[in-house]
Formats: C-alpha cells, structure tokens, sequence
C-alpha cells in the first residue's frame, strides 16, 4: 500500500505539498534521478514523455517491502512516500517486534525499520538471521517521564516504587523499549526487580500516567500494584506528547516533565554525542542487497529515506515547513498505524523535533561508528551481532 497523493497536486494522500515545499522535493527527486516526475506539473511534451518513461520504469522495479512499528524510524520513509508516491517501496505496518519476525518468517518482507538492538537480537536468536545494518538515523529520543512535582532525576529514586514500560501499540516487553530500559537501569546501578514493573501500550499508559491513576486499575499490570506510577519510559515523540498534554491549562492532569534522559547514562563512547546513542535504523536482509537488480531498488529508497530525514532535520529552523512535515507524518501514522489504536498529533511531532528531543542523522557512516556500535549493543542484548550484521553501502 503506498500514498498516492501527487507531489503536484492535493489527492487522496496525507499532504498535498505548497509550492515551497515542492522546490524541497525537486532537489530530492533529483538526487534519485527521479526529476522527471515534476514535469506533469507543467512543461512541454518531452517533460511528459520522461516522465511517463520514468513512472513506468519505477512500476518495473519490484518495490523493497519494508516492515516497521510505529517506531521514530518509520518517520523518514513516511515524508519519502508522501512527497514521491512512484518510489519502489512498500510500507508493512505491523503492531510489535513479533509481527517483524512474522513478516520475515513468511518470506514477505525485504527490509525493517527498527531499534539497532532489536534488529541485531533478532540476528543472533536466528529469527531473521540474514538481516543486516546498512545505516543508524534515529540518534535520541528515549526518556523517563515522572511528575514535576517528584523532583525524580535518577532511578534510585525510583527504587520500590511503580513504573510504566510502553511501546507503541504494545507493552513493549522484550522489544526494543524494554531492552533499552533495563540497559538504563543496569548502567545506573539498577535491575528490574527494584521497580513494580508494569508493561501497557501507550494510549493506556500515558492516561494513566496523566491522571495518576492506580497501576492495578489496567488488568495487564499486578494487581498488587495499588499506587500510582511514578515514572513512565517513553520514546519521543509520545515523550513531548504526554509533558504537552499534562501542562496544558484545564486539562485536570498533573504536570510531568523529562526527569531522566536514558542517553547521557551510556558514557564511554566517542563515536557519537554524549546526548546521543544510535538508537535505529534500516535493515535489509543479505538475499537483497546480493541481488544487483534488487539491491539498486534498495539504494533509491535508501537515498530517498536518508533526504527525507535530512528535510526533517533542516526544518527545525523554519517552523511553516516544520509543521507541514509534522502533518505528513502524523496523517501516515494515522494511514498505516491508525489500525492499531494510534494516532499522534501533528503538533506533538512538531514540537518534539523543534525542542531536538528527537534527533536524525544520517551523517555518520557505519565504517566510523561500527567499533562503538558494536559495543553498544553487546551492552544492551547481552553479546556482540557477528560481523556480517553490518553492511556498508
């Protein structure tokens, strides 16, 4: 399923691009030797014959089937897809990490969209053993989220009270949410069984953060669990999300703030920031990336992903384009992950890029952060992915 919303004109699609924008657009479709397509939006025959050259050209190409949660990572393919409805991708929403593994077992999915730690987990239990890391773009963006009025800046605080592990549209238990939170808590001294744990999807437990809410009022959590939460772990941008709400006059909610931010505890590294930790990225599975005629397919989404991510970044600054994209984002989120119970407001996007709480890169090769990210993530799932994980395109 992909958007067919034209870059030249409003349809049926999340967003129909302003002039401005569609300069953006030009510049990337060119980078893709894709430029053609602009021409049925004005121009002289021979505008139109490449373009109809060039559109026929993409539907010969088997498109790169690409599952993904609604993860930050899915963000850059969402604005790739909307803003050039020819490219030869195909988007597979699925709930949680187990429909990833799912998708690959039944041989229908080429490429993920995940948490660098999941995907390299997933190649050393075998489920999708082939998968391999060809680029890290989602650099920042998890967080424990408490009240403000709790005045909780490390998890010792935190010690013997209740607290919330959410991911998207699940709990988020042994996922990538789960795996970086317990790798916080071990890099501060901590371990699961100083917490009352409860894993709840986030449009359970963000309300029930908000509200202060007894944790033994969801049948998901323990039902000993008769306090409040204390604390949430949250990934931008439902992080920016849930503080937004709560501060907002007459919304009866009590006030949270970003209390830890789980990135600054990951010391030792010198690849990337100290504010930083390769959080995501792309995986393609060896079998695609051997095939030439395949593997050319993935590198035209590749680029067109990595422009899109560099859009995002480069937005910041101006906040008519900012919103534009946040509003492209949220309307695929809703096309794709809507489904699943999810939506994520188009503000919220906007704010949490704004603020850099939530941060793409895609300046940064996998020669230059491999030694580091292969540390990181042994620390995180426990052992090294083998060599072949990473791939340099």
């Amino acid at each position: 399923m992909q958007h067919q919303t034209s870059p030249c004109r409003g349809g049926s699609g999340p967003a129909a691009p302003s002039y401005s924008s569609r300069q953006r657009i030009a510049a990337m479709l060119i980078a893709l030797g894709l430029s053609a397509l602009l021409g049925a939006c004005g121009g002289g025959g021979a505008a139109k014959a490449a373009t109809s050259a060039s559109s026929a050209s993409a539907q010969a190409q088997v498109p790169l089937r690409v599952v993904a949660t609604p993860n930050p990572n899915v963000f850059p393919l969402l604005l790739a897809m909307a803003n050039n409805p020819a490219l030869p991708v195909v988007l597979q929403p699925v709930a949680d990490s187990s429909g990833i593994d799912s998708a690959f077992a039944a041989g229908n999915t080429d490429a993920a969209l995940a948490m660098t730690y999941t995907m390299a987990k997933k190649v050393i239990t075998g489920k999708v053993p082939n998968l391999q890391l060809v680029q890290v773009n989602d650099w920042r963006g998890f967080w424990m989220v408490a009240p403000q009025s709790a005045g909780i800046t490390s998890f010792a605080q935190l010690v013997g009270q209740g607290v919330l592990v959410s991911g998207p549209t699940s709990g988020g238990k042994g996922g990538g949410p789960d795996l970086i939170f317990q790798a916080a808590l071990h890099r501060a001294g901590q371990s699961p069984g100083d917490f009352k744990i409860c894993y709840l999807p986030v449009m359970q437990a963000a309300p029930m953060m908000a509200q202060q809410l007894p944790m033994n009022s969801n049948p998901a959590c323990d039902p000993s669990f008769n306090m409040p939460p204390a604390a949430i772990s949250l990934v931008e941008p439902a992080a920016t999300g849930l503080v937004m709400q709560t501060l907002m006059p007459m919304s009866g909610a009590v006030p949270m703030t970003r209390a830890i931010d789980m990135q600054v505890l990951f010391t030792g590294y010198t690849a990337w920031p100290s504010s930083q930790l390769p959080h995501g990225g792309v995986g393609v599975l060896s079998t695609v990336l051997d095939d030439p005629s395949r593997s050319a397919t993935a590198q035209v989404v590749l680029q067109a992903y990595r422009a899109a991510a560099d859009a995002i970044m480069a937005a910041r600054g101006n906040p008519q384009a900012l919103q534009q994209i946040a509003q492209t984002i949220s309307a695929g989120i809703t096309t794709y992950y809507g489904q699943y119970g999810l939506s994520l407001p188009a503000p919220v996007i906007a704010a949490s890029l704004a603020q850099q709480e939530l941060v793409f890169r895609t300046d940064l090769t996998m020669a230059a952060i491999q030694p580091d990210l292969n540390t990181f993530l042994t620390e995180v799932i426990g052992s090294a992915p083998p060599a072949t994980f990473y791939r340099s395109l």
